[in-house]
């Protein structure tokens, strides 16, 4: 199945996500709007969500994009059959199986490798834990047998994904021959940031907290609080902190999911506990309920100084990326984050921040105080953390998707790896030394066949 480029204009492309498209949207609802608008440059372009919503909370309308909300099966099927390119997140499938049996070119985004999460997630709960870790690696491998294309989000994350690839049995001979750079299976599709400046467009966190002042030093924690995060420490630093800076205030910009399903996390309750059990909270910690509508955030992350994100020592934190960071970068943020994943280390070598070490309050007490009293360096951090957003704007980050869709193809299919027969050892054999190498090998042969 191929299309010629007199035929790309008309190409179809649709976009699938399991998180409400809405006026407040999680990372991965995100993305898929956001892709949608590049690709909507080029193609036809529609976007589904099986979560309803109200008309209230719609998304405004996006020039060349079809948004659907609240698809069942039927709608979801009917909407792909009028597609030719199918970009799916990496867990889909689980709802809607028979989208990887239409016949399409299906393209998987794993920029979460979520199965790290659910470890964190289950810890406390085994049962569950076992069983949704099990359920979810099926669900994964499924997607990664049937796709013809697969994005993720850094080369880091792509080493991973390729080992999985490679420990399924998807990279044969025959797919080598195909592209031995493995970049037709799958290539780095990064979260990216919105190309305009930021503009304010609404009261931010100054307003809404009567307590914050103009003067005050306000560090942002622009998402939610998930269980792999570590708050704790940012929590702790700052009632280090605050001795030496009294006027220092930490904002919590979202607290629970938009997604109903998702329930809040354990981490977000031991964080207002610590914060409350310090004295903090209302003082010079803040949490704000709810969840910032997307087209809003903007205000929130202008009236902050710096941004911060926490996370621990965990798989989970070596394959992330985490898309709140993208946020700080393009309203000029300085950031100080832990180290240990692609993108706080980069922003540490970039001078856009600080990246520092696990469940350090010192380290990130000190770090904090430097910001309030070393301006040069707030600045220049805040000057580097713009320049270096400029490598992440979305016209640049999809750029493997859209020539993706723009030529589209289908891989080698897929053969589960066996082990081969007697005379498939004994022709591989011959093949590289001719009888006289059979015979030598031929005792090794049937020792690791009947041995």
């Amino acid at each position: 199945m191929s299309f010629s480029s007199q035929q790309k204009k008309h190409r179809k492309v649709m976009l699938v996500t399991l998180e409400p498209i809405s006026r407040s949207m999680a990372g991965p609802a995100i993305r898929a709007v956001e892709m949608a608008k590049q690709l909507a440059k080029e193609f036809f372009v529609t976007v589904v969500s099986p979560v309803p919503q109200a008309a209230e909370d719609e998304l405004p309308p996006i020039e060349g994009v079809k948004i659907v909300t609240g698809a069942n099966r039927h709608v979801m099927y009917e909407e792909a059959l009028a597609n030719d390119v199918l970009i799916i997140q990496s867990n889909v499938l689980r709802p809607f199986p028979k989208l990887s049996e239409l016949g399409k070119f299906l393209v998987v985004d794993l920029y979460d490798p979520y199965l790290f999460s659910v470890l964190v997630q289950y810890k406390h709960e085994k049962v569950a834990g076992e069983a949704s870790y099990r359920l979810m690696h099926q669900v994964l491998e499924k997607h990664m047998l049937k796709c013809d294309f697969a994005i993720c989000a850094s080369e880091t994350q792509r080493d991973y994904w390729l080992g999985r690839f490679c420990s399924m049995g998807r990279l044969m001979p025959a797919l080598y021959e195909f592209d031995p750079s493995l970049r037709k299976l799958i290539d780095v599709v990064p979260f990216g940031r919105e190309p305009s400046a930021p503009q304010r467009n609404g009261p931010g966190l100054r307003e809404e907290f009567a307590v914050i002042g103009d003067d005050d030093l306000v560090l942002l924690w622009g998402g939610g609080i998930w269980d792999w995060f570590d708050p704790l420490t940012v929590i702790g630093a700052v009632a280090r902190a605050r001795e030496r800076v009294p006027n220092l205030r930490l904002v919590f910009m979202g607290l629970k999911s938009p997604n109903p399903k998702v329930p809040m996390m354990k981490m977000t309750k031991d964080a207002i506990e610590l914060s409350d059990k310090l004295g903090l909270t209302g003082a010079s910690v803040f949490f704000k309920e709810g969840w910032i509508p997307y087209e809003k955030r903007v205000n929130y992350l202008l009236d902050a100084d710096v941004a911060v994100s926490a996370h621990f020592d965990l798989p989970e934190t070596r394959y992330s990326f985490r898309t709140r960071i993208l946020d700080y970068l393009w309203c000029g943020l300085p950031v100080l984050s832990t180290g240990g994943d692609p993108l706080s280390d980069m922003i540490d070598r970039a001078g856009a921040g600080v990246a520092l070490p696990y469940k350090d309050e010192n380290a990130w007490s000190d770090a904090i105080v430097r910001m309030a009293f070393d301006k040069a360096f707030r600045q220049g951090c805040s000057e580097q953390s713009t320049k270096l957003s400029n490598e992440f704007t979305w016209d640049r980050t999809c750029k493997a998707l859209v020539d993706y869709c723009r030529q589209p193809y289908q891989l080698p299919q897929h053969v589960k790896v066996t082990m081969p027969s007697v005379i498939e050892r004994a022709r591989a054999v011959y093949a590289r030394g001719g009888g006289e190498l059979v015979m030598k090998r031929s005792r090794e042969i049937i020792s690791d066949l009947f041995g």
